[in-house]
C-alpha cells in the first residue's frame, strides 16, 4: 500500500510537468508566465503530494512534497519561493496533527539549502542541477529514514523488517523521481533552446538572402545606367540616339524602383484603407495591363462573363495581387497558351480562379510557392507571390493552387465578400 501511495505522489509530480510543458514551454516562454505557471503547478504537486501520503505505525508521514518544492525553487526562482511557502505553510496548518512544526523547520532546512547553493554555486548549479539535487534529495531521504528507524526503535525496540522494505523503496522512488522529472524539465528547457537557436538561424538566413537578392535585382539596372552615363560623360552618344537612351536609362531606374517597392511593402507593410469595390472593373483593369505582356508570349487572354461581385479591400493592392499571378501564369506558358479569368461566388466567399496552361508544378514546388525567395523563373525573386499570399491573408481569405506538371496550374483566389 505504501509503495501505491508514493508511486500516486510521483505521478502527480510528472504529470505537472507534463502541463508545464503545455501552457508555457510550448507557447511564448516569457518568464512572467513562467514564474507564474512553476508556482501553481509546484503549489498544486505539493498540496496533492500532503493530501494523499503514507502514514506508518510509527507515526510519521511519507510523501514526495520535496521533489515540487526542489523544483519550483530551482526553476522558479525567488518569487515561486515565496508563493509555494504561503501554500506550504496554510495548507499544513489546515492539517493540523503535532507534526506542523517539524514539518516548517524541515521545509525552510531543504529551501535554505536551495537558494543559498544558487547564490553561491550559481555556475556550479547551471551544469549540475540533476547531480545537486539527486544528492540533496537523497540526502534529505536519508536522514528522514535514519531518524523515522530510530523513532521505531525508541518505541517498540525493535525494527520491523517491513519497515525497513519500505523506507529503501521511499528513498528509491523519491531519487528515481526527481532524477525523471530533472530529466523531463531540461529536456524541455533544451528543446526549447533548440527551438531559438533554430529561429535565429533562419533569420539570419533571410537576412542574408534579402541582402544578396536586393544586391542582385538592384545591380543590374543600376549596372546599365553607369554604362550610359559613362557613355554620355565620354560624349561617345550621337544626338540622335541620347533620347532612346535616356528612355532605357529611366525604364532601369523605374525597375529598380518598383524592386525596392516590393521589398519596403515586405519588411514594413504601410496602413491601407480599405472599401467596398466591384470586381468586375478590377478584373478587366488587370487584363488591360497584362495583355502587353501576354500578346509578347503568344498568350490569350480570356475571361468569362463578369457580372458585380463586391469584396472589402484595397483597390491598388488586389489589382497587383491579381496581376502578379496573372504575370506568373503568363510566364509559365513558355510555348504560348490561354489564361482564364473566371470569378464566381461560392456561398459567402468571391472566387477569382487563374487558369494557366503553362508547365504546371510538382506537389513540392507548390508547398514552396509563397516561400521568400523562390521562384520558379530564371531570373524571378519569388517576392510577387509572396506579396500577393500577404494581401490576400490581409482580406481574411486565402489562395489554393492545384497544378500538375505540364498540364497547366489553377490559382483559387478566395475572398469574403461584402
Amino acid at each position: 500500500m505504501g509503495i501505491q501511495t508514493l508511486l500516486l505522489n510521483a505521478f502527480i509530480i510528472i504529470l505537472c510537468i507534463f502541463f508545464y510543458q503545455i501552457f508555457w514551454l510550448d507557447k511564448d516562454g516569457k518568464e512572467v508566465r513562467n514564474n507564474v505557471l512553476i508556482s501553481i503547478l509546484s503549489s498544486i504537486a505539493i498540496v496533492l503530494c500532503m493530501t494523499f501520503p503514507f502514514r506508518f505505525d510509527s507515526g510519521y508521514i511519507y510523501d514526495l512534497r520535496l521533489i515540487p518544492i526542489l523544483l519550483a525553487v530551482l526553476y522558479g526562482g525567488f518569487r515561486s519561493f515565496t508563493f509555494i511557502t504561503f501554500v506550504f505553510l496554510l495548507y499544513r496548518f489546515y492539517l493540523g496533527g503535532n507534526g506542523f512544526f517539524p514539518a516548517v523547520i524541515v521545509y525552510f532546512m531543504v529551501t535554505s539549502i536551495i537558494l543559498l547553493g544558487q547564490y553561491f554555486l550559481a555556475d556550479y548549479l547551471i551544469k549540475r542541477k540533476i547531480l545537486f539535487s539527486t544528492l540533496l534529495i537523497s540526502l534529505c531521504t536519508i536522514s528522514f529514514s535514519i531518524f523515522a528507524l530510530m523513532n521505531q526503535l525508541r518505541i517498540s525496540a525493535k525494527i520491523q523488517p517491513e519497515f525497513i522494505h519500505f523506507l529503501s523503496n521511499f528513498i528509491v522512488i523519491n531519487i528515481l523521481t526527481v532524477l525523471l522529472s530533472l530529466y523531463l524539465i531540461e529536456g524541455m528547457i533544451e528543446r526549447f533552446k533548440m527551438k531559438e537557436k533554430i529561429h535565429r538561424a533562419e533569420k539570419f538566413i533571410v537576412t542574408s538572402e534579402l541582402a544578396a537578392s536586393i544586391a542582385h535585382e538592384i545591380r543590374n539596372p543600376l549596372t546599365t545606367v553607369y554604362g550610359f552615363i559613362q557613355m554620355f560623360s565620354k560624349n561617345e552618344i550621337s544626338e540622335t540616339q541620347m533620347g532612346e537612351y535616356v528612355q532605357v536609362m529611366l525604364m532601369e531606374l523605374d525597375k529598380a524602383q518598383l524592386v525596392i517597392n516590393d521589398y519596403l511593402s515586405l519588411i514594413k507593410p504601410q496602413i491601407v484603407v480599405k472599401e467596398v469595390l466591384d470586381i468586375r472593373p478590377i478584373v478587366h483593369e488587370v487584363i488591360d495591363v497584362i495583355l502587353p505582356l501576354a500578346n509578347l508570349n503568344n498568350v490569350k487572354v480570356e475571361s468569362d462573363n463578369l457580372y458585380s461581385l463586391y469584396i472589402n479591400s484595397n483597390v491598388v493592392n488586389i489589382k497587383r495581387c491579381l496581376i502578379n499571378i496573372a504575370k506568373n501564369g503568363i510566364e509559365a506558358m513558355t510555348n504560348g497558351g490561354i489564361l482564364r479569368i473566371n470569378v464566381k461566388k461560392i456561398k459567402n466567399n468571391i472566387v477569382i480562379d487563374i487558369i494557366d496552361s503553362g508547365i504546371g508544378m510538382s506537389p513540392e514546388e507548390i508547398k514552396r510557392i509563397a516561400m521568400p525567395f523562390y521562384s520558379l523563373k530564371e531570373k524571378g525573386t519569388g517576392l510577387g507571390t509572396m506579396i500577393s499570399y500577404g494581401i490576400i491573408k490581409e482580406l481574411n481569405g486565402d489562395i489554393e493552387i492545384k497544378s500538375e506538371k505540364g498540364k497547366g496550374t489553377r490559382f483559387s483566389i478566395i475572398i469574403p465578400s461584402s
